[in-house]
C-alpha cells in the first residue's frame, strides 16, 4: 500500500491552527485522514484542542522510552508527538499534526512524504485571536508576537494558509489545500481546492469553478472562500481566464459592423452622467454603442437609474440589439444581460469585509464588454481620497491594467484617470441627474458646464476609434459640433423612444428643503460622499425625485444665509432629516 502524506502544520500564536484542525475534522473522511493528538504538559481540562495530559516527569519519562516521534518545548510547556503516527503513515492515511516550526529541521529527516502547511494572519488579528482566550496578560501576548521565527525548510513541499477571514472561510481554504495535496478531490471541485491550496488555475480550471457557483452548485462557504482567494490573489493570465469564463455564461451579440464602442466608469463620483450624454453623441456620429449600465448600490444613482427617469431600461438582449441597430445605441440596465450573479456573490461578500476587488472588477467589467460584442472601449477611473481608487498613481496602474488585458482578450482599451473629489453637474438623485443631462443636451446655457466638458472629453476619444475621425482632437471638435447643433439631443430622443418613453415625474409631489451657508467665503471644496449620502437619506434612489441640487460651486464667493443646496424627495420626514444630518456636517467647505 502506498504511503500517506504527514501533514506537519505550524504557525504563530493566534493563526487559529486548532479552530482550522478541529474544523478540518469534521470534515474529512476518518478513514483517510488521522488527526495527531498530541501529548502536553498541560493541566487536564484546558480550552483549546484535545490532547494528551501528563506531568512533567511522565513527558521526560515517555521520551526516554522512546515513544515520541519528536519532542519541543514552548511558553513553560513540553510537547510531543507519537512515533506510532508513523505506521499509521505507512499503511496509507495520511496525518495531520499541529507542529513547531522550531523543530521542522529536525522532522524532516525523520518523516518521509512531509508536507509543511503554514497558516498565517495579520500581526493585529493574532493578538485579538490570543487575547480573545482570556489565558494571557497583555506583555505575554506581545513577547509571544515579538518572537522571532526561522524559515521552513526549502526542499519540503510548504503550502501557506491566510487565516484572516471567518473560521468557515480559513476552513474552507485548508480542507482544500489538503484535498489537492492529496489528489482527493472530484473532478468538478479539484479547480476550486486547487485554487483555495494557493495555486493558479488555467482557462479550463476556472470555467469549471465559476461555472459551479454560477449554477449553484456550491455551499456559501465555499463561495465565499473562493472568492476571497481571487481577490487576494489572482494573476493576470487568471483575469483572462476569469473574463472569458464568464463571456461564456452568455451569448456573445454579434453586430454587422467591424468597430462597435463602449463606455465604462468605476464610479464613485455623484451625478457623472457623463455616459448618457456620450451615447447620443456616439450614436449621432454612426457608431454602433450598445451601453449596459448598473444600477446604485452605495451611491444616490447609478446611470441605470437616471436613464429609467426617462425611459425603459430593463432590456433583453434581443431588445437591446434592435434598439442598437434601429438608432445606432442604447442605454440599458445590465442586470437582464451580463450574467451579474458572480458579481451579486463577490458584492455580498466584498462589500461588508472591505475587501479590494479592483483586480477582479476589471475581469468582470471586460468581460461584459466582450458579451455585448465591443471592440474599442473607453475606461473613466476616478480618483479621490474617499473613492475606490486613491490616487492618480493607483489609477494608472489599474488603467494600464485594463488595456493589457483587454488586449489579451482581443479589445482596444483605452483607460482615463479622472479627479473625482467633486460631484459631476448639480443634480445628486435620478430624477436631478436626468435633468442635468437634458439641459446639457439641449443647449440650456444653465446646463453644468463640468458635465458638459466631461462628456465631451470622453466622447472625442470614443470617435477617436473611427479611422474617418482618427484623433482625439477631430473626435472631440466632431462631438462638439454634434452637441451644439441639437443633433445628439434629437439622437436622445430616438433613443428614448426606442426604449420605450417613461411616465414623467411628477415633481409637484416632492418637497424641496433649501440648506443655507452659515458663513462668508469662497466655497474651496465639495465633499461628493457625505452629498451622496444626503441624498441617499432623502430617498434616492428608489425616490426617483429624492437628491440633492447644488447651487454653489467650487470658486463661488458666498455670503452667509446663501443657498448651498436643495434637498428633494417625496417623504418630507425624510427630506427634513436629510436636511438636519447636512447642517450638522461640512459637506461643502467654505473659507
Amino acid at each position: 500500500m502506498k504511503p500517506g502524506l504527514f501533514f506537519y502544520v505550524v504557525g504563530p500564536s493566534g493563526a487559529g491552527k486548532d479552530s482550522l484542525i478541529d474544523g478540518a475534522r469534521q470534515q474529512l473522511p476518518a478513514e483517510t485522514f488521522v488527526f495527531a493528538m498530541r501529548v502536553i504538559t498541560r493541566a487536564p481540562g484546558k480550552p483549546g484542542e484535545d490532547y494528551d495530559s501528563c506531568t512533567e516527569e511522565e513527558f521526560h519519562q515517555r521520551k526516554a522510552q522512546g515513544e515520541f516521534l519528536i519532542t519541543w518545548g514552548a511558553h513553560g510547556l513540553f510537547y510531543g508527538l507519537p512515533k506510532s503516527l508513523l505506521v499509521i503513515q505507512q499503511g496509507g492515511q495520511h496525518i495531520i499534526a499541529n507542529g513547531s516550526r522550531g523543530v521542522a529541521e529536525h522532522i524532516k529527516a525523520l518523516v518521509p512524504g512531509l508536507v509543511f502547511i503554514e497558516i498565517t494572519a495579520p500581526l493585529e488579528l493574532l493578538a485579538k485571536r490570543i487575547a480573545q482566550r482570556g489565558r494571557e496578560t497583555v506583555q505575554e501576548i506581545s513577547l509571544r508576537l515579538s518572537r522571532q521565527v526561522s524559515a521552513l525548510p526549502a526542499e519540503v513541499s510548504t503550502y501557506r494558509i491566510h487565516n484572516d477571514q471567518s473560521v468557515d472561510v480559513g476552513i474552507e481554504r485548508f480542507v482544500s489545500t489538503l484535498f489537492h495535496s492529496t489528489a482527493l478531490s472530484s473532478p468538478e471541485d479539484k479547480p476550486r481546492h486547487k485554487k483555495l491550496s494557493g495555486n493558479s488555475l488555467n482557462a479550463s480550471e476556472m470555467s469549471v469553478a465559476l461555472n459551479q457557483i454560477n449554477s449553484g452548485q456550491l455551499t456559501q462557504t465555499q463561495v465565499n472562500a473562493f472568492l476571497i482567494e481571487c481577490c487576494n490573489r489572482l494573476s493576470d493570465d487568471e483575469l483572462v481566464y476569469v473574463a472569458k469564463a464568464r463571456a461564456q455564461l452568455m451569448p456573445r451579440m454579434e453586430w454587422p459592423v467591424p468597430i462597435v464602442v463602449d463606455k465604462h466608469s468605476l464610479g464613485g463620483t455623484p451625478g457623472s452622467r457623463v455616459t448618457m450624454i456620450v451615447i447620443p453623441i456616439v450614436a449621432e456620429h454612426g457608431l454602433l454603442i450598445p451601453k449596459t449600465s448598473s444600477r446604485a448600490i452605495t451611491s444616490a444613482a447609478g446611470t441605470a437609474d437616471a436613464m429609467e427617469v426617462l425611459t425603459k431600461v430593463d432590456l433583453n438582449p434581443e431588445e437591446v440589439k434592435n434598439v442598437t441597430l434601429a438608432v445606432n445605441g442604447c442605454i440599458a440596465w445590465n442586470g437582464k444581460l451580463n450574467h451579474s450573479l458572480l458579481d451579486e456573490a463577490m458584492n455580498a461578500i466584498t462589500r461588508p469585509l472591505a475587501l479590494d476587488t479592483r483586480r477582479w472588477s476589471v475581469a468582470s467589467i471586460l468581460s461584459k464588454k466582450y458579451s455585448a460584442g465591443a471592440t474599442h472601449v473607453v475606461i473613466d477611473i476616478p480618483y479621490s481620497p474617499t473613492g475606490k481608487v486613491k490616487t492618480i498613481e493607483d489609477a494608472n496602474e489599474l488603467g494600464q491594467l485594463f488595456e493589457r488585458i483587454g488586449d489579451l482578450l482581443g479589445l482596444t482599451v483605452k483607460a482615463f484617470p479622472t479627479l473625482g473629489d467633486t460631484p459631476i453637474g448639480r443634480g445628486i438623485g435620478p430624477g436631478l441627474e436626468a435633468r442635468d443631462v437634458q439641459m446639457v443636451l439641449s443647449g440650456d446655457l444653465q446646463a453644468p458646464t463640468d458635465l458638459r466638458e466631461k462628456a465631451l472629453f470622453f466622447a472625442g476619444h470614443i470617435l477617436a476609434f473611427d479611422p474617418a475621425v482618427g484623433s482625439y482632437e477631430a473626435g472631440r471638435v466632431r462631438a462638439q459640433a454634434l452637441l451644439d447643433s441639437g443633433q445628439a439631443y434629437d439622437r436622445m430622443q430616438r433613443i428614448i423612444e426606442s426604449q420605450g418613453r417613461s411616465v414623467l415625474l411628477d415633481w409637484s409631489t416632492s418637497h424641496q428643503v433649501s440648506v443655507y451657508s452659515r458663513l462668508s467665503g469662497v466655497v474651496t471644496a465639495i465633499d461628493g460622499q457625505l452629498i451622496s449620502g444626503i441624498a441617499r437619506q432623502a430617498g434616492a434612489p428608489s425616490d426617483k425625485t429624492a437628491g440633492v441640487y447644488l447651487q454653489a460651486s467650487i470658486g463661488d464667493r458666498i455670503c452667509q444665509g446663501d443657498v448651498l443646496f436643495d434637498v428633494y424627495g417625496a417623504d418630507v420626514n425624510a427630506v427634513q432629516q436629510a436636511v438636519e444630518t447636512a447642517n450638522h456636517q461640512h459637506s461643502i467647505l467654505i473659507r
